[in-house]
């Protein structure tokens, strides 16, 4: 191996890292938005459209996803602990997948309303992602610690929220809806949003674990 190659290889690829994890966290946002949309629109042809960009930022998220597993394989010297890059690159992309599979199941199962409450984690979603983006974006050189904290509370506020919020519209769901076939779509499209704002949490604390080894 040429010298050359071999300090490239022990080399930190730091910026690279921070860069993609950036652009990953605009994605998994811009899913988030698109959700919201979806969940305000009563057009079915409007919605359609919509799940088509979910489905295509959620694509674009796996090649961030892989593009930072084969930046792990390649560099020997990297930012903060490997697991922790694993771990971190995972559940984000959890969070896309998670809002991906929401808007696809509201599109498949050709729901006919969209309840309140519904409306309302998928908000929830949106902001837990968008403090989220903030936190990632903090962790670039380890140098904005207040703000990636204040981040990952407010994500915690988003999650405890959201649990309030799916409670709430667990028991409305089943105490008025009389199709059981409704019901029953309209119970797993609340349980995958809410999935999705639990695994929001989950990406905060393993920023949190970052944030701690690095302070």
């Amino acid at each position: 191996m040429k010298l050359s190659n071999l300090l490239q290889y022990f080399s930190p690829k730091e910026k690279k890292f921070y860069a993609v994890f950036n652009s990953a966290a605009a994605n998994m946002v811009e899913a988030a938005d698109e959700f919201v949309k979806m969940v305000n629109c009563d057009d079915a042809e409007e919605r359609k459209a919509i799940r088509l960009k979910i489905k295509a930022l959620e694509r674009k998220g796996d090649t961030f996803t892989n593009e930072i597993f084969d930046e792990l394989n390649k560099t020997f010297i990297t930012p903060f602990d490997r697991e922790d890059i694993h771990e971190l690159t995972s559940t984000l992309d959890d969070v896309l997948d998670l809002t991906n599979a929401c808007s696809e199941k509201i599109v498949i199962y050709r729901c006919t309303s969209i309840s309140e409450n519904m409306r309302q984690m998928a908000i929830l979603t949106q902001q837990g992602c968008v403090e989220l983006q903030k936190a990632i974006n903090g962790l670039e050189g380890h140098q904005k610690p207040a703000a990636i904290t204040k981040a990952c509370d407010e994500i915690k506020r988003v999650e405890n929220k959201g649990d309030e919020v799916f409670h709430i519209s667990m028991s409305q769901l089943f105490e008025n809806e009389k199709d059981a076939v409704e019901l029953i779509r309209q119970k797993e499209i609340l349980q995958t949003i809410e999935k999705a704002i639990n695994r929001i949490e989950d990406v905060s604390d393993v920023i949190k674990t970052i944030l701690v080894k690095y302070a």
